[in-house]
C-alpha cells in the first residue's frame, strides 16, 4: 500500500478564465441591518428606514454576494488543495454605495494564477452589476494554496489597477481599540450569510492547524472600515470608493484589535486617500498596507 497523499500537490492554470456561478440578490432593509449587525456597526446609515435617501448598505456586504457566487461547478474540486487555501488580500473598488432595493448580480472570473515562494496565488474578479447592467462594484479577491506546486507557466489574463499614490505625510493621526467577542465569529456568519467552519467550530479549525476559531479576513476588514468610515469620514459610508488591504496574522474570539490611521492626504482629483492598518491580540498586523480612497 502506498502512504496516503499530504500537502495541496500540484495545481494546473488551466482554470483562469473560467467563471463562477452568477446569482442576484434583492438588497434589502433586512439584510442590510443583518449585515452590519454582524459588526456591530450601529451606523444610521444601516438602521434607520426613515430616512429620505433609504438605507445603503457596508461596504464590505459585497463579500457576502461574493462568496455566495464563488463555485465553479465546471472545474473539478481539488480536495487536497482546500484546507491549504488562505484570504490573502481583497480589492473592493465601488462606482457608487449598495442601496436599498438594489438588485444585484454577482458573477466572478478567475483571472490569474501564479506560483510565488508560499505556494500558488490565484486572484479572481467579482463583478457587481445593477438591473440596469450598470457596474456598481469589482472586487479583486486573491487567496494563496500554500506550498502547492502550479504546473506549467503563470497565467495573467487581467491586471490588477494601480495603487493609488499617497503624497502626503505618515504618521500615527488615531488609533481605535475594538473588542472582538467570544461569539463574533458566529454572529458574523450567520448575519453575513458567509459560512466556514474553522470561524466557527474549534473541533475543524483544530484539525486545519489553528490555535482556535479564527475571525472571518473579510469582517476583520469590514470592522477596520467601519472605523474609518467613523472617525476619517464623517460617518458617511456613501463617501467610500475603494478598499485595498492584506490579510496577514489571525485574530482570535475574546480579543482586542487595534485599527490605525497612519496618514490621509488628497490626489489630483479630490479623492481623499488614508493609510491604514490593523494589529491583533499580539500587536501583529492583521491587515497591512491597508489603503482607503474616498470621495
Amino acid at each position: 500500500m502506498h502512504p496516503p497523499e499530504t500537502g495541496p500537490g500540484e495545481l494546473s492554470s488551466d482554470s483562469v478564465g473560467q467563471r463562477t456561478i452568477s446569482k442576484s440578490f434583492q438588497l434589502t432593509p433586512r439584510q442590510i441591518m443583518a449585515y452590519a449587525a454582524g459588526i456591530a456597526d450601529s451606523n444610521p446609515a444601516y438602521f434607520d428606514d426613515l430616512r429620505p435617501e433609504g438605507l445603503i448598505a457596508h461596504p464590505f456586504i459585497a463579500y457576502s454576494f461574493q462568496w455566495n457566487t464563488r463555485f465553479m461547478p465546471q472545474v473539478p474540486v481539488n480536495p487536497r488543495a482546500a484546507p491549504y487555501g488562505v484570504h490573502a488580500t481583497t480589492d473592493l473598488r465601488l462606482n457608487r454605495p449598495f442601496k436599498e432595493g438594489d438588485l444585484i448580480t454577482s458573477q466572478g472570473r478567475l483571472v490569474s494564477t501564479r506560483q510565488i515562494t508560499p505556494g500558488v496565488i490565484e486572484l479572481t474578479r467579482f463583478t457587481m452589476t445593477d438591473a440596469s447592467g450598470d457596474i456598481v462594484a469589482e472586487l479583486d479577491t486573491a487567496g494563496i494554496i500554500r506550498g502547492a506546486t502550479l504546473i506549467g507557466e503563470n497565467v495573467v489574463l487581467e491586471s490588477e489597477p494601480d495603487i493609488p499614490e499617497f503624497t502626503g505625510e505618515t504618521g500615527l493621526l488615531w488609533e481605535k481599540e475594538v473588542y472582538i467577542s467570544g461569539a463574533a465569529a458566529q454572529i458574523y456568519t450567520e448575519c453575513a450569510q458567509i459560512y466556514n467552519p474553522i470561524h466557527t467550530e474549534r473541533r475543524v479549525a483544530i484539525a486545519a492547524g489553528l490555535p482556535d476559531i479564527i475571525l472571518h479576513g473579510s469582517a476583520t476588514q469590514a470592522i477596520s472600515l467601519s472605523q474609518i468610515i467613523e472617525l476619517s469620514l464623517g460617518g458617511d459610508p456613501g463617501r467610500v470608493r475603494r478598499y485595498i488591504g492584506q490579510l496577514k496574522a489571525m485574530v482570535l474570539m475574546d480579543s482586542r484589535i487595534t485599527v490605525r490611521c497612519l496618514g490621509q492626504c488628497s490626489d489630483a482629483d479630490g479623492k481623499q486617500i488614508i493609510l491604514f492598518d490593523v494589529l491583533n491580540q499580539s500587536g501583529q498586523k492583521a491587515v497591512a498596507n491597508g489603503i482607503v480612497v474616498a470621495e
